[in-house]
């Protein structure tokens, strides 16, 4: 198929010569003498290509090219002039025009500058197609993607947004939606300004939390930023992503909730005997006292019966008689003796009672969901405490807890987990080593002290370590080495995710085969 040219020239013998070259050429061709009767057959006829005169009485044909800028017809420009200006033919080519021909021209000189425009123009017309069919189908993804993106510019203030943003906020933001709250605010100084900033000079991506209040009630967002890429986005600065977690969030905080539950019931059945042992005492001591004052009662109303009859000196030496009967009977120097250490042991049962139920229930409190300066001593003590069924038949606890340990910002109750599962692994591994007859009780270490910036936590055993081929995967989900119904292989998965990810420290470990294994944790005490 061949290409339709429209000629626009007043002079006839240019007209005439241009058609005959681009016809023979085989070319479709029409020709007019003016830019107001190529505007009349525009309406009616699609062209390829206009080679156009630039001087003409009326309209010039600049006047035509932006007659088709107006219309949006998107058809190519060629320029016939008799003009040979470097300068006037840049300026001619900033209108948009695909070349130009100067007066006088050859037949070559024309074929090529067509031919040239319209390749050039076609090459334009697939990128165009190519480009709007990219812009479909990334608006196809952005708009299904369950996540917000939000285009910025280079003052940070919202120019686009997908759909999703819209429907969590009522509608799509404009300036300074996002630039009014504490984690992106419009202010140059402020920490997220600056962060944002050091994203968009270094090229690396950021990410953090925020809650925003939406359509439908508080939200938690995970939002990222990254610096935009690209020669269509240099107007803009970057690209912010906002992932809504609210659920997420809400099923691990419940998991995490049910895996304390789950390891109180574990605990259980220890903490019931660590009770029922001073109980037990309490209640025999109880009974030896009552049966004590038994005894003493009838010591009393012997007395009772002296002083009635000490003015009687006849009586006095049996009453005496009677007296030292009853005090050898009731045992009195033994009653004199025990009762005050059965009293005291006594007392130290209800101590220790109280001691464990204090400790299960600072461990099984669900805690705040915002960290709170924390004795991170007192967490260890409590810890053992509920937990020391689990390891005092087959190890001997060791603690050496700085005195001078700084409070650190923490989430107690997900800290406590913390300490217990490392805790039992600890007794488990030990246990292991006793049931294969290497000794008779191993040793649990743990140990706190300062560190630059924060504080360190030592939880070690003397165990048979971690053997080299899983090492790189005890901190998988789901992965464990007991037995099934013995462990869920969540414990150390979620003790990293509640060091690292929830409070900016690290865990790490350090065991060797046959020695044992010490779990290290590091905690800033800077709030994360």
């Amino acid at each position: 198929m061949s290409h339709s040219i429209l000629i626009v020239d007043d002079e006839p013998a240019i007209r005439g010569l241009l058609k005959s070259i681009l016809i023979e050429a085989g070319y479709s061709v029409h020709d007019v003498d003016c830019v107001a009767e190529a505007k009349k057959i525009l309406t009616s006829h699609n062209f390829d290509l206009i080679a156009t005169d630039l001087n003409m009485p009326g309209e010039s044909g600049l006047d035509l090219i932006e007659h088709l800028h107006r219309q949006q017809l998107d058809i190519a420009v060629v320029m016939v002039t008799i003009m040979d200006n470097p300068i006037e033919a840049s300026k001619i080519l900033e209108a948009g025009i695909y070349g130009y021909i100067v007066k006088p021209f050859s037949r070559n000189l024309v074929l090529i500058t067509i031919a040239n425009a319209l390749r050039r123009h076609q090459l334009e017309m697939q990128n165009k197609a190519s480009r709007q069919n990219l812009q479909t189908k990334l608006t196809t993804i952005t708009e299904n993607v369950h996540v917000g993106l939000l285009l910025l510019d280079t003052e940070l203030k919202v120019i686009e947004a997908n759909t999703k943003v819209g429907s969590w906020f009522g509608t799509i933001p404009q300036d300074g939606f996002f630039l009014d709250n504490n984690c992106l605010h419009s202010e140059i100084d402020s920490p997220c300004s600056v962060s944002i900033h050091k994203v968009l000079t270094e090229g690396t991506p950021l990410q953090y939390k925020a809650r925003y209040e939406t359509a439908n009630g508080q939200r938690d967002f995970q939002l990222s930023i990254l610096p935009a890429i690209g020669d269509s986005l240099a107007s803009s600065s970057a690209v912010l992503m906002l992932e809504d977690q609210t659920e997420h969030l809400t099923m691990e905080r419940e998991f995490r909730q049910a895996q304390k539950l789950e390891a109180i019931g574990q605990l259980a059945a220890g903490i019931a005997h660590e009770i029922n042992t001073p109980v037990q005492y309490i209640g025999d001591n109880i009974r030896f006292i009552s049966d004590g004052l038994k005894d003493l009662e009838k010591f009393f109303e012997g007395l009772q019966n002296l002083q009635e009859t000490c003015g009687k000196s006849a009586e006095m030496t049996e009453c005496s008689q009677r007296m030292t009967a009853l005090a050898d009977e009731a045992d009195l120097d033994y009653l004199r003796e025990e009762l005050p250490q059965t009293i005291a042991q006594s007392m130290e049962g209800v101590a220790r009672i109280t001691s464990i139920i204090k400790a299960m229930k600072e461990f099984s409190h669900p805690g705040t969901s915002e960290k709170v300066a924390t004795d991170i001593n007192h967490c260890l003590e409590s810890t053992i405490t509920v937990s020391r069924n689990e390891w005092k038949y087959v190890a001997d606890l060791e603690t050496e807890l700085a005195s001078d340990l700084p409070p650190v910002p923490c989430l107690t109750g997900e800290l406590n987990q913390v300490f217990l599962n490392l805790i039992i692994n600890a007794a488990h591994a030990i246990n292991a080593r006793v049931q294969q007859g290497h000794y008779s009780k191993g040793t649990i270490r743990v140990t706190t002290r300062p560190a630059e910036e924060g504080v360190e936590i030592l939880i070690g055993d003397n165990g048979g370590g971690i053997p080299a081929e899983i090492q790189h995967r005890i901190f998988d989900p789901f992965f464990t080495t007991k037995g099934v119904g013995k462990g869920t292989g969540q414990g150390l998965s979620i003790a990293r995710n509640i060091v690292i990810e929830k409070h900016g420290g690290k865990l790490s470990f350090n065991t060797s085969a046959g020695e044992g294994t010490t779990f290290a944790i590091f905690l800033p005490l800077a709030p994360v």
